[in-house]
């Protein structure tokens, strides 16, 4: 007898409530779990499982925590997967306003969710922890950087996130023949003296600075078919200067070529752009295809960019086919608001009070990383270190814990502010990522602390694990490897 969808959801939604009878509210598991607490008489064929733990997220009985674990079916075994928990229909978790938040806004975790939906309903494809990841990348570093192969929603991702922040969005194709900062800042010609070429990235600065309190995305398509470096370098110069002057959040001057005066252009654009600064409220978005035809990223670059790779898309996963109404963009606006705000850190110095215990803690686990990569000549600096931190200082102010547990954020962490570091070849290198992985899969094992400051980090770090033993197998395939492609 053929069951139909109706019934297989009856099924795997009274053996998830037998799961939480039988495991407890903490209880954390890969979907396939569930298939294995239905009566054992009942065959329920594979290609009808894949899209019953969504209408199980839908009906309140399971969540996401935003972590990836392995599977336990004799199919999958092993391999990386969803991590789930129990939903709000069988635990009530207590929600914290942040301290952004004002009577009546919504969360950004509530925002989050909705945002994810809304996507989902026009056919984009994202978990709501990716979005998270995406968005706290945004609140700590003014460049963001989406790699992967193409055909994974790159370039969409900024795209949407503006529409439904309302949020100011300029899309900017990289050409392959730019080669210095004239073609982001414009410049002055030499047989014209007094007028002035504006470049790609005018715009953006200029409508960043009139309007101060809106997020102003840049989207730097295709950014490393030219070297990054050669005309970008002046951009993360003038970011790093970053500085906190009574409320407000300044920067060295734009390197920008301007005429002394100009006949034939308003005297009000030279004027604006004559002292600019890099405006607190711009964000650079850059996609970037890791292949032949491009040109990989220098350690500057990394180094003071978020990371994001869109390497492993889930094929099984599709777009809800449900139309569901989503409010306007306008209800968004505070998600945006909050992450350019100018009361946000932009050290570890201004979050230390708050977060002193974490940043203690974090900073234990990045050493003990440190010294696993040293010995293969691999090093990070506190550049790195400030950036980890302040990641997780707002995953924690913000309090996105119910859509981001705190090991799928370190997880995160890891994966794109560490790893895109290790490169190379050789006997040592293969050793220091043996060791790695035996760290990371450690980490897995909860520890129980009273505070819970340890305990809420503890947990599978499976994206880093993935990674690592991918580099692992390239390393031992051709001997040598990398973070890209592997």
């Amino acid at each position: 007898m053929t069951l139909t969808n109706d019934e297989i959801f009856e099924m795997a939604s009274a053996a998830v409530r037998v799961m939480y009878q039988r495991y407890g509210a903490d209880f954390k598991f890969p979907a396939d779990v569930i298939w294995q607490n239905i009566p054992q008489n009942v065959d329920i064929p594979s290609t009808k499982r894949p899209h019953q733990p969504a209408r199980l997220i839908r009906a309140g009985l399971l969540e996401k925590t935003g972590g990836l674990t392995k599977a336990q079916s004799e199919s999958r075994a092993g391999s990386p997967t969803a991590e789930y928990r129990f939903g709000p229909k069988l635990v009530h978790r207590a929600k914290e306003s942040t301290q952004s938040q004002a009577p009546g806004k919504r969360s950004p975790g509530e925002s989050l969710k909705d945002i994810q939906l809304a996507m989902d309903t026009e056919g984009y494809v994202i978990s709501v922890a990716e979005l998270a990841n995406f968005y706290l990348a945004m609140t700590v570093s003014p460049l963001v950087v989406l790699s992967g192969i193409s055909g994974t929603g790159k370039s969409l991702l900024p795209r949407k996130f503006a529409k439904y922040t309302n949020s100011l969005f300029h899309a900017i194709p990289v050409q392959p023949q730019w080669s210095d900062n004239s073609d982001l800042f414009g410049y002055v010609p030499t047989l014209t003296p007094t007028k002035y070429i504006k470049g790609a990235l005018i715009e953006s600065l200029l409508e960043a600075k009139q309007n101060p309190n809106k997020l102003v995305i840049a989207l730097l398509d295709e950014m490393n078919l030219a070297p990054v470096e050669h005309y970008f370098s002046d951009f993360l110069s003038v970011a790093e200067t970053r500085a906190r002057a009574g409320k407000k959040i300044i920067t060295d001057r734009l390197p920008i070529e301007l005429p002394d005066e100009d006949q034939d252009q308003s005297n009000t654009l030279i004027e604006l752009l004559r002292e600019i600064q890099l405006p607190s409220n711009l964000r650079i978005v850059g996609t970037a295809n890791m292949d032949e035809t491009t040109h990989t990223f220098s350690p500057k670059v990394l180094d003071r960019a978020f990371t994001i790779e869109f390497d492993d898309p889930d094929l099984t996963a599709f777009a809800s086919s449900q139309n569901r109404k989503h409010d306007d963009s306008s209800v968004f606006d505070e998600l945006a608001a909050i992450a350019i705000h100018e009361s946000n850190a932009i050290s570890v110095q201004e979050a230390y009070s708050s977060s002193q215990e974490l940043f203690e803690h974090i900073a234990l686990l990045l050493s003990e990383i440190q010294e696993i990569l040293a010995p293969a000549g691999i090093k990070f600096g506190y550049r790195t270190r400030d950036s980890i931190l302040l990641y997780l200082h707002f995953w924690r102010e913000f309090h996105l814990n119910d859509i981001l547990t705190g090991y799928a954020a370190l997880d995160f962490c890891i994966l794109q502010k560490i790893l895109p570091k290790v490169a190379g070849s050789g006997e040592v290198l293969a050793e220091a990522l043996m060791n790695l992985s035996a760290w990371l899969n450690a980490r897995a094992e909860v520890q129980v602390d009273e505070d819970r400051i340890f305990a809420e980090f503890s947990g599978p770090l499976a994206r880093s694990v993935q990674k690592v033993e991918r580099m692992t197998a390239l390393l031992n395939l051709d001997g040598s490897t990398r973070y890209w492609g592997a």
